[in-house]
């Protein structure tokens, strides 16, 4: 890290306002406009941003930063478009999945359909990393057993192991917020 990132970051520690505005003004257009580049619409793009620069006020006397302050937010940015963009094919295999139990249902209440969404998402957010990422690549990329073990460097047993432990996370999260009879009522009704 060079000396201006060292002095920025130390100000920022120090709670100086001065500073996180000058590293706010100084990369908040150009980490949009790379949002922007990820797929994302502007204002989503905006938001993520924003979002980046309000965790890092908020986790400042923890912040460590190894690299340099302008490869931290690029990164940060990137991994959040990620993370955003995966949530949104995480939503359209739902609505396809659903869809596919019961094609004759009116989705068009949208209320009820962001709250399930929103259930659906913190369930799988809630999942250990690992194994969150096994159940995605099972579920919503659709990938063998056998690929994900190439792929992540493990066994296909405990690729099973960590799919039955997603499922059974995800139901107990599901019960625990009464999702389960939300979504029995959607279908039937």
């Amino acid at each position: 890290m060079n000396h201006r990132d060292q002095n920025i970051l130390n100000g920022i520690r120090a709670g100086n306002v001065a500073s996180f505005k000058a590293l706010f003004n100084e990369y908040y257009p150009m980490l949009c406009h790379f949002a922007e580049k990820d797929g994302l619409e502007l204002d989503v793009a905006e938001d993520i941003v924003q979002d980046l620069f309000v965790k890092l006020w908020e986790n400042r006397n923890s912040l460590t930063i190894s690299s340099s302050i302008k490869s931290y937010l690029f990164q940060s940015t990137r991994n959040q478009s990620l993370n955003y963009l995966k949530r949104g094919e995480v939503k359209k295999k739902f609505e396809e999945y659903a869809l596919h139990l019961h094609p004759d249902h009116d989705y068009n209440d949208a209320i009820e359909e962001e709250e399930l969404s929103y259930f659906i998402y913190k369930a799988v957010d809630s999942l250990p990393p690992k194994c969150r990422e096994v159940f995605r690549l099972s579920r919503f990329e659709e990938k063998s057993n056998d690929e994900i073990s190439r792929e992540m460097g493990i066994s296909s047993k405990t690729v099973n192991n960590q799919i039955g432990k997603a499922v059974k996370i995800i139901r107990q999260f599901l019960i625990d917020n009464e999702i389960l009879v939300f979504i029995f009522l959607m279908l039937v009704f």
